[in-house]
């Protein structure tokens, strides 16, 4: 069957104060006609939607397809033949022509498809469009016009609405690899520059042929055992980023998990990271250790869980060439911390980015290899592999007789309490039901939904008597700034968040933190460390501590007391997560398999 050619309508939406800009992107879109629609209230609050809709609407007559483009996009040369190409390859698709660094589950698509070697992929349908040039077939794009205006313009996020209404209507999301323009690095008119710079994914260094859009698409987004995810670099850490579908957690909220030792929710034990790692030898000297580790930690997962897209046209290699470099330097320069960047400098982030290249070969050949799977040999539970896991397509007969899944209220993390009164039960016996307790509280601990931030909580940090010249500051300096750092301060907030100097905290757990406080429970929380720390000093060892904090963490669960205990590992600089002390000692470390092994079965098996 033969296509209709494509006759492109082409609107810039302009904010007036940026026309200039607008003037330049519609020279950039020749010999495409492309007419400048301006904000109609531009002395009214920012809202991107506003102009949208007016965007939307200007539909040149006979058109076959319409694209807006936003006044602040640098088109690639040649822009018109690209789109024009992308167009005959998805006619029947939105087609989004550039992806920004900030959007994480998108961002990461984009990643796995250029190291995969494909020319296009599949978006999520769960995260907000890229708008910043945005194309679709001339009917849907009315209809997007009229579903736009059922909204007031306050609601701002032209992008977001474009999400939902290409869902409604089970429209794909598809974008170019590599991308056909790029974004300003000037201020935003629209109230986004929290987010700070803005640059896409993976633009190509050098000139694409339009015959490089007719490659392989990687088509299905991003799943591993039907879960939706990403893994992602953030202020120099490597986290795995979760869709929680049953919650409906919002695409850019900060409460992710880290990858030790969450990578193996995906499939890939941590150990083996740190393996791979091992074995290619010293990190380049420009990196430090710990930033060296979560880079080859975000390499290493994008590469073991990306297909290979199968594309050997050798005229289209320098293309595939250039999308990966450009994907893997973003990578750098959008996931290392300010400080960490200004030492290394331009070369030193060539060096990185390099560095993640060695960790992507690594987890592609162990993919190929099938260590994936061997990797399971490890100990670690297959996740979604429990026989007594509830599963929603379970017959509803197994459904019953399943352990109850854990709830994500406070009330649900409590523990099951064994057979038999304390005193029927020998020590042993004690300490291993406490230690299951513990699992299960963290586990309902970093299952409660996550909030789109962190209430002000007050943040005490407590001297560490095995590191007494700890920085203060070390405690929160993994956590991004927004959403969580900023709320944790000396000053702000009806409650308290007491943690060791020396140990790091993760984002996931303050999310059951945001739970508690949310509820209207004030008082003290303090780390499991500091607990510890708190209670060694009065004298406790062995089971009578394990039994101390797990009465702590049970108060917790319950919101009881004044002052309670966050039922969350500990962790140190550079460290993996441990169940009760972030430093080496062999008798509290002693159940630390045993623990993380039940921890990561209880929130495998449960429906996410």
């Amino acid at each position: 069957m033969t296509r209709r050619p494509v006759r492109l309508s082409t609107v810039v939406m302009c904010h007036p104060s940026r026309l200039a800009g607008a003037e330049r992107v519609a020279g950039e879109c020749a010999p495409l006609p492309a007419r400048i629609v301006r904000d109609p209230q531009p002395n009214g609050f920012p809202s991107p939607l506003r102009t949208a809709k007016a965007a939307w609407a200007a539909i040149a007559p006979g058109a076959t397809h319409h694209l807006v483009v936003q006044d602040d996009a640098h088109l690639a040369p040649g822009f018109a033949g690209h789109v024009t190409a992308l167009l005959e390859r998805h006619p029947d698709r939105a087609v989004s022509l550039s992806v920004l660094w900030v959007s994480p589950y998108n961002s990461y698509r984009v990643r796995q498809a250029a190291v995969g070697g494909y020319a296009s992929v599949r978006l999520a349908p769960w995260e907000w469009v890229p708008s910043l040039a945005l194309a679709l077939p001339a009917d849907t794009a009315r209809e997007l016009a009229a579903y736009l205006g059922g909204f007031p313009d306050d609601t701002r996020d032209d992008d977001e609405h474009i999400a939902v209404f290409c869902a409604e209507r089970g429209i794909p999301v598809v974008a170019p690899v590599p991308h056909v323009l790029d974004h300003g690095i000037g201020p935003s008119v629209a109230g986004n520059d929290h987010h700070g710079i803005r640059l896409a994914v993976a633009c190509a260094a050098g000139p694409v042929a339009t015959a490089h859009w007719a490659g392989p698409e990687l088509a299905d987004p991003a799943r591993h055992g039907g879960l939706g995810y990403a893994v992602e670099l953030v202020a120099s850490r490597c986290h795995v980023r979760i869709r929680r579908s049953g919650e409906q957690e919002a695409a850019e909220q900060p409460f992710t998990w880290p990858w030790r030792p969450w990578s193996a929710l995906l499939g890939v034990a941590h150990e083996t990271i740190a393996a791979a790692a091992r074995a290619a030898g010293p990190a380049p000297r420009e990196l430090p250790a710990e930033p060296a580790a979560e880079v080859w930690a975000a390499g290493y997962l994008l590469g073991a869980l990306t297909p290979d897209g199968g594309d050997e046209r050798a005229e289209h290699r320098r293309v595939r060439e250039d999308a990966r470099t450009a994907a893997l330097r973003s990578l750098i320069t959008a996931g290392l911390r300010p400080d960490d960047l200004a030492v290394l400098g331009e070369e030193g982030c060539a060096v990185a980015a390099g560095w993640a290249a060695r960790a992507v070969a690594a987890g592609r050949a162990a993919r190929e290899k099938g260590e994936r799977t061997a990797a399971y040999g490890t100990g670690v539970p297959v996740p979604y592999a429990e026989p007594r896991a509830v599963r929603q397509d379970m017959p509803a007969a197994h459904r019953a007789a399943a352990p109850a899944p854990y709830g994500s209220a406070p009330v649900a993390y409590g523990g099951t309490v064994p057979a038999g009164t304390p005193g029927d039960l020998p020590p042993a016996a004690l300490q291993r039901a406490a230690v299951r307790r513990m699992a299960r509280r963290e586990a309902g601990l970093l299952l409660a939904p996550a909030p789109e931030e962190l209430p002000d909580v007050r943040l005490k940090v407590v001297p560490c008597p095995e590191h007494p010249g700890a920085d203060p500051a070390l405690p929160t300096r993994d956590l991004p700034v927004r959403w969580l750092g900023e709320h944790l301060s000396e000053v702000a907030g009806d409650s308290t968040l007491a943690v060791l100097a020396c140990e790091r905290l993760e984002p996931r757990p303050l999310a059951g933190l945001a739970v508690l406080i949310g509820g209207g429970w004030k008082g003290t929380v303090e780390t499991r460390a500091a607990t510890v720390a708190r209670l060694r000093a009065a004298g406790l060892r062995g089971a009578a501590l394990t039994a101390a904090v797990d009465d702590a963490e049970r108060r917790f669960a319950a919101g009881d007391g004044a002052v309670v205990t966050l039922p969350a590992a500990c962790r140190a600089a550079g460290g993996t997560p441990r169940r009760l002390w972030p430093h080496d000692d062999p008798e509290l470390s002693a159940d630390d398999g045993h623990y993380a092994r039940l921890r990561l079965r209880f929130v495998a098996e449960t429906a996410l």
